[in-house]
């Protein structure tokens, strides 16, 4: 290292330094960058622990902290007081000691009352200046001490502690006393009084009586304080005593206490070192009764998101409170007798141009009196006090100072040495284990809640995962005794002092070759002879490097590598099986034979690989509701195939369930294929799960372990929910990144937290926030008002929107348990029956139909059913509505309309079945409908989008909990003309468990047969892959790659993607859109690929998955965007097969454009 030398002022004054880690043996590259300043600066002083005022002819003491240039503590250096605001400039020299400090008593004898400036200088000479140079400095410390105002000669002193002190441990604060006979008599006994403050709460009281017969007027007593979690981090200290003649003397202090809780919590790994798979002992300390938190992460995951994780400083910030001073409202402000503006004191305001005053017309501006007082101690801490005490410094009324509020610094206007102000900063192994093999690599490997019984100890019996790796763990408790408390965080290392590790991509494209790479590591004190086997397999092709199959010699701290050529040939997920053993080999290791344990003479490493097939998948799902009801219900099912199907790519099964919600309760954290990472998206996880409870818990089917499990996702939903929540109580997609919170999502979060109350915890005023700001946005007519931006597909584009939009929020207050007679649901009535009878959109008359259904005004309601009933479209036994009148009635079996057509026809069912009692006519009618919606629905339970799947899954509750009734038996029977034969049984017993068969036979046609009394929900699902399909014509795409260095094809390397995407279709603009970027075989997004696309336009959100790259966009219109990024190779792959890109209408999935990109070297 050496020391820059810079020879002018043009040269920044910055470096950026490029750090590029390559990993011997695998190529493995990892690279950094930082931005380092070069300072000008030499060294620093600051003063510590002192006091910002003085006493008048009594001793002044502190200290001055020196450091260099890199921070480090200046020893036996030697430094420069100086002295200004006396007659004369004096100066003393002082040396620092081991810790860099110089301490100094001063002399305020000849002070004389007056303000005095003190720094702290290096030298005392300037550095000299060189204009080929750039100038050097030293950072001096600033202190302006202010005389203390006090009418007794007597005095009080508080010694400060320095450095933090520790929670619980007593504390002996010194207090130094000086007494003028004048204020109290020898014999008397003198009352000092203390204060101690933390959080702006007074914490402690107390007094301290002192004889002075015994004692004398002079000397010194000491308290013994003892801090805690209410007095951390910055408690204050005041003592004062009075006087019988009226004389106050009093002193404060701050002290630096460590961020402790009430409830000491700690843990504990024992041993704090284990080999992989084997058991370790937890041990957890608490207060008795604690519910603990536990968790335990591999290392990494805290490196890469160390501003997650909890820390005492992190919990103290959630909880701001007051630091002293006074409120403006009980401030005390001083005014000066006089009634001409120019004999006023300046203010702490802006003056006030002059000419703008007259002598009849005087503006009162509040002063405050400068210098220190008794009183000043007590408003510093908060303290209000009420005294006749001469604790005050008279208002000084005369001009001796005048203001420059430009420069903030105080000028004498009667000579002397002038000096600019500036204020000091205040206080502020080998083991005799056997092998095992190692196939169990989490990153979260502790996620549990343990209760503390009496003793308040506790301890788990867990077992190492496989990793080889140092695991974080912590843990948070909270007890109605002893409140909150936070164990530092420790470490368990996982380790084996000879292990093998693995290289390899999370997927291929069958077809694809890759390098597999494995390392062998020895930390042993010895040489080994090692040799590492790959295990053969029918699912890959391997290719054997040279040196693959021989013996090593590996000597300590030393790492061997290996590889293979691998080529995938089976789809799925493919384990890669690795054994290294030592052997006993009569070579010599660098003249020594190996060395070879009795035990543990190999380690044997299993991973897995996912064998993707080519092109993009196709997922189709068959929905039939069969209800034999005493005879024979059949359904024929085809299962055909395009064309172009990749081999091998197709699977196709049937799954039975005896209810219809039976799907949705099995996947309730997986109801839709699609990403979920904003405030709207994040609800499809959290309100259906709500009507499921309602339906199971109606109809006596909710058993301990499915509300165990759904409340568990309810509560994950709620508090995920709440980041996107404004300060004004609104709710949005991206929360306070969005500017304005959003009315109809505010609706939807307010109602779900609404209903979700009987299920789990919602703190009311998170509701009663919402509907505040809703109220606030209601317009004179009743109607709402947009704000913010609309994500909803059907309330947009037409004149519909506002009478849609105040629809949707009056039916969501009305499923609130709100009644007709709540201001805000009868005002939002007033503006739908004013415009109910002009609405010409179907969804808009779907939902008015609910809406006025759930406030009970039926002639309005049947109204409008009666013109949606001459809009239907039937089909069989089934009845829907299209937003689209072109639509054909014999639509394809398999699920494929749009999503507002799902949401539009479960309102209309919503509507019939909120009416109290149904006719037999009218619950046809519903079950028609619910034939057609169970025909939409996709393989796991939900619908294509996030509000259909919300609207529909609502309705099909409420129709299941309308029409419910015991199960009866029904048998089914599945067949094909190749002989394939299968049968179900569905009871009561097995109502709600999901039975499910492989078809074997694709393509072929097979005929369901139902028998029995009950109902059966049966899905028939085909999956198989496609090239991409020609683009339907909604969205313009296209991908420019830069051309990449191909020189050295061996060796990982980067690609820059650039993204040209429009939209194209019949609207002015898309809604939300996704650009899903499926990453090449061994490729990923470089490291701050998510913020620099978040500074790009129109990007609201960017999520990174194993093999995806999700791009958030808030919209798409007729202007093309550009998104330019890059994709780093972490694994070498040959043979790339096409990677596709896509981008799609989250409320529309069924607009969507996709294409391919390849690597350009291939």
């Amino acid at each position: 290292m050496s020391t820059f030398n810079l020879t002018g002022y043009l040269y920044s004054h910055s470096i950026n330094i490029v750090a590029t880690v390559v990993e011997e043996g695998t190529g493995v590259e990892a690279n950094s960058t930082q931005d380092i300043y070069i300072s000008s600066q030499i060294g620093s002083m600051t003063f510590e622990d002192t006091s910002d005022y003085y006493y008048p002819n009594f001793p002044f003491t502190g200290k001055i902290r020196v450091r260099g240039h890199d921070g480090s503590f200046l020893k036996n250096h030697r430094v420069f007081l100086m002295i200004f605001g006396i007659n004369a400039t004096i100066n003393h020299t002082l040396i620092t000691d081991d810790d860099g400090l110089a301490y100094f008593t001063l002399d305020t004898v000849n002070w004389n009352g007056t303000g005095i400036s003190l720094e702290g200088r290096f030298q005392m000479e300037d550095l000299v200046y060189n204009p080929e140079q750039v100038p050097q400095y030293y950072q001096n410390a600033y202190l302006y001490l202010q005389p203390f105002y006090n009418v007794t000669r007597s005095f009080l002193q508080i010694h400060r502690l320095s450095g933090i002190l520790q929670c619980g441990q007593p504390q002996e604060v010194l207090v130094e006393y000086h007494i003028d006979p004048a204020d109290a008599n020898p014999d008397w006994e003198i009352t000092f009084s203390y204060y101690l403050i933390g959080k702006g709460s007074l914490e402690m009281e107390g007094q301290k009586h002192l004889n002075s017969k015994k004692k004398g007027l002079k000397g010194s007593f000491s308290l013994s304080l003892t801090f805690n979690s209410r007095l951390a981090p910055d408690p204050s200290l005041v003592i004062y005593a009075i006087f019988p003649n009226g004389g106050v003397i009093a002193d404060k202090a701050h002290f630096s206490v460590e961020m402790c809780f009430d409830n000491q919590v700690s843990l504990g790994f024992s041993p704090s070192q284990q080999l992989p798979g084997a058991n370790v002992d937890l041990h957890l300390r608490a207060a008795p009764g604690s519910l603990c938190a536990v968790r335990a992460v591999d290392e990494s995951v805290s490196l890469l998101r160390p501003q997650t994780e909890l820390s005492n400083r992190s919990v103290y910030g959630m909880f701001p409170f007051w630091y002293g001073q006074y409120p403006y409202q009980v401030a005390e402000y001083d005014e000066c007798p006089v009634s001409d503006p120019r004999d006023l004191p300046q203010p702490l305001v802006l003056r006030v141009a002059e000419e703008r005053w007259s002598r009849r017309s005087v503006m009162w501006r509040p002063w405050f009196s400068k210098g220190r007082d008794l009183f000043s101690f007590f408003q510093d801490m908060g303290l209000k006090i009420l005294s006749n005490a001469k604790i005050k410094k008279p208002v000084d009324c005369s001009r001796q100072f005048l203001t420059d509020s430009s420069e903030h610094r105080e000028v004498p206007i009667d000579g002397g040495a002038v000096r600019p102000l500036a204020f000091g900063s205040s206080p502020s192994l080998m083991s005799s284990e056997d092998s095992q093999v190692r196939q169990y690599f989490p990153e979260t490997w502790l996620w549990d809640l343990l209760p503390i019984g009496n003793s308040g100890k506790e301890v788990m019996h867990v077992t190492v995962p496989d990793s080889i790796t140092t695991w974080k763990a912590v843990t948070f408790c909270t007890s109605q005794s002893s409140g909150f408390g936070l164990s530092p965080t420790v470490g368990l290392t996982a380790f084996k002092p000879f292990f093998v590790d693995l290289t390899l991509p999370y997927s291929v494209v069958r077809g694809e070759s890759f390098r597999l790479t494995a390392t062998i590591f020895n930390y042993l004190k010895d040489c080994i002879r090692v040799q590492t086997n790959l295990a053969n397999s029918e699912e890959y092709q391997v290719e054997s490097w040279a040196d693959s199959q021989a013996s090593s010699c590996l000597c300590a701290d030393e790492a061997k590598t290996y590889h293979w050529n691998i080529t995938a040939i089976k789809l799925g997920h493919v384990n890669f099986t690795i054994t290294t053993k030592l052997l006993d080999s009569n070579e010599l290791c660098r003249g020594q034979k190996g060395f070879v344990p009795k035990k543990g003479r190999s380690d044997t490493l299993i991973k897995p690989v996912l064998v993707k097939p080519e092109g993009v998948l196709v997922e189709k799902t068959h929905s039939s509701l069969l209800c034999p009801k005493g005879k024979v219900a059949t359904e024929s099912i085809s299962l055909e195939l395009p064309g172009d199907v990749v081999p091998d790519s197709v699977k196709a099964y049937i799954t039975v369930l005896g209810d219809i919600m039976g799907t949705a309760l099995q996947n309730l954290d997986n109801l839709v294929q699609m990403p979920s990472g904003c405030g709207e998206q994040n609800m499809v996880l959290f309100a259906p799960i709500i009507y499921v409870l309602q339906y199971l818990e109606k109809s006596a089917l909710l058993t301990k372990e499915v509300r165990s499990r759904a409340v568990g996702f309810l509560e994950q939903g709620y508090q995920k929910e709440l980041m996107y929540k404004h300060s004004n109580g609104s709710y949005s997609a991206f929360g306070e990144m969005d500017g304005n919170g959003n009315t109809w999502l505010t609706a939807f979060v307010t109602k779900c937290f609404g209903q979700a109350q009987e299920f789990i915890f919602i703190d009311d005023k998170n509701i009663q926030d919402a509907l505040k700001w809703m109220a606030g946005n209601q317009l004179p007519s009743g109607c709402y008002a947009n704000v913010g931006k609309l994500l909803h597909t059907a309330m947009k584009g037409g004149v519909d929107d506002e009478i849609s939009l105040t629809a949707y929020i009056t039916a969501a207050l009305l499923e609130m348990k709100k009644t007709t007679d709540d201001p805000m649901v009868s005002r939002g009535l007033q503006c739908l029956k004013n415009s109910a009878s002009s609405t010409t959109s179907l969804y808009t008359q779907a939902l008015l139909a609910y809406t006025f259904s759930l406030a009970g005004e039926m002639d309005i309601r049947n109204i409008l059913l009666e013109q949606l009933d001459r809009q239907a479209i039937i089909s069989g036994e089934s009845i829907h509505w299209s937003q689209k009148p072109t639509r054909s009635s014999d639509d394809s079996p398999w699920a494929t309309l749009e999503a507002v057509d799902v949401e539009l026809t479960a309102y209309v069912l919503l509507a019939w079945l909120s009416k109290a009692s149904l006719t037999q006519k009218e619950l046809a009618k519903a079950t028609g409908i619910v034939a057609w919606l169970a025909k939409q629905r996709n393989a796991y339970g939900g619908f294509s989008s996030t509000q259909d799947t919300v609207v529909a899954l609502q309705a099909l509750a409420k129709y299941a909990t309308t029409v419910y009734a015991p199960s009866e038996e029904v048998k089914l029977a599945v067949k094909s003309a190749e002989n394939f034969q299968h049968s179900f049984s569905v009871q009561a017993a097995n109502r709600l468990v999901l039975q499910q068969e492989t078809l074997p036979n694709v393509p072929g046609v097979y005929t369901l047969e139902a028998t029995g009394q009950g109902c059966a929900y049966v899905q028939t699902v085909l999956r198989y892959n496609i090239l991409p399909p020609k683009n339907v014509e909604t969205f313009s795409l296209s991908v420019e790659m830069e051309k990449a260095r191909c020189a050295q094809p061996t060796s990982p390397r980067s690609l820059t993607l650039t993204i040209h995407t429009s939209y194209v279709g019949s609207r002015s603009s898309s809604n939300m859109a996704i650009v899903e970027v499926k990453m090449l075989s061994g490729f990923s997004p470089m490291e701050g690929t998510d913020q620099l696309l978040l500074q790009q336009p129109l990007v609201k959100k960017v999520e990174s998955g194993a093999d995806t790259l999700n791009i958030y966009l808030e919209e798409l219109n007729k202007k093309t965007q550009t998104y330019t990024f890059t994709i780093s190779q972490s694994v070498l792959v040959t043979n790339l097969k096409l990677a596709t890109i896509k981008v799609y209408d989250y409320y529309s999935p069924e607009e969507q454009a996709t294409i391919q990109y390849s690597d350009p070297c291939e």
